[in-house]
């Protein structure tokens, strides 16, 4: 009986919980080769909100050169996910012949009950294993370091100054930024989680977003929320939100969160939509001057 895996990864850039999954997606599924879809640079710029820390060509270097690996693709999805290059990929083993089983593999942080390419797996009688290494290792994190050293030390120290129980945890990204800091604790195509810390007497710009609708929950500290019907963006509608309060900011709704008291103000926001990236700001209004 001979089996394939498929597994996909950004690798931007690769690290040891890569080299783990793709370890485990061997030796944990009895695989006799392994394929892997490497994510093409427009998915990496729609996931991060910037360009590929390393290109895709370079990534494909170094992902073909790792011991496990039989095969490598370059993804041809221009969207967060896979599915039209694992079509492809199921097509092609398929018509071989050669292969009694496929499965579809994932990494620790990611899982068969959230992926968007579950449903195509499912019709085409790919079976998904997940959970295949710790979660130990991020990329964000690594480029968070090569990217941010110019505000690294403020950034630093705002943190210090906040209570340690809203800081202390482990993230997939933090921001800095001139009104306090945020954190990624979950980034998928099709949302994403931070929480987000303003400090007193702080407010972000008034913006809007084209493709995401979010989601506000205080969890500390008192918000001061203004959300603006595009049609009357001239006129403020301020309502005040005290902890375990939430509001719903749809898609192209003018929106602003402000922290007028003395505590730092915590909330998680959840942003839904077909694409979350940093970029998809549209700002009228700023205290720091920024477009």
């Amino acid at each position: 009986m001979t089996k394939l895996a498929i597994t996909s990864m950004y690798a931007n850039p690769i690290h040891p919980g890569h080299i783990e999954c793709l370890e485990l997606s061997k030796s944990e599924t009895g695989a006799d080769e392994l394929w892997v879809i490497v994510n093409n640079d427009r998915q990496a710029e729609l996931k991060r909100g910037v360009k590929s820390f390393q290109d895709q060509d370079f990534r494909m270097a170094v992902v073909r050169s790792l011991k496990p690996v039989d095969r490598v693709f370059l993804a041809i999805d221009q969207d967060g996910s896979v599915c039209a290059s694992l079509k492809s990929l199921i097509d092609e083993a398929k018509a071989s012949g050669r292969y009694d089983e496929i499965i579809f593999t994932k990494g620790g942080d990611r899982f068969a009950s959230e992926i968007p390419e579950a449903v195509l797996l499912r019709a085409e009688g790919v079976a998904i294993v997940d959970g295949l290494g710790a979660k130990t290792h991020n990329s964000s994190d690594m480029i968070k370091k090569v990217q941010s050293k110019d505000d690294e030390k403020d950034l630093e120290k705002k943190i210090s100054e906040l209570p340690k129980e809203v800081t202390e945890w482990r993230y997939l990204e933090v921001g800095n930024r001139p009104w306090g800091v945020y954190y990624v604790l979950e980034d998928s195509p099709l949302y994403k989680v931070k929480k987000i810390i303003v400090n007193p007497g702080y407010r972000l710009s008034l913006q809007s977003h084209e493709h995401r609708s979010e989601h506000w929950v205080v969890v500390s500290g008192i918000a001061t929320v203004d959300i603006r019907d595009p049609e009357f963006r001239e006129i403020e509608q301020l309502r005040v939100l005290r902890p375990n309060e939430w509001c719903h900011i749809p898609k192209t709704h003018l929106h602003r969160l402000a922290n007028m008291h003395t505590e730092p103000l915590v909330i998680v926001e959840v942003q839904c939509g077909s694409y979350t990236g940093e970029d998809d700001i549209t700002r009228y209004e700023d205290d720091f001057g920024r477009n």
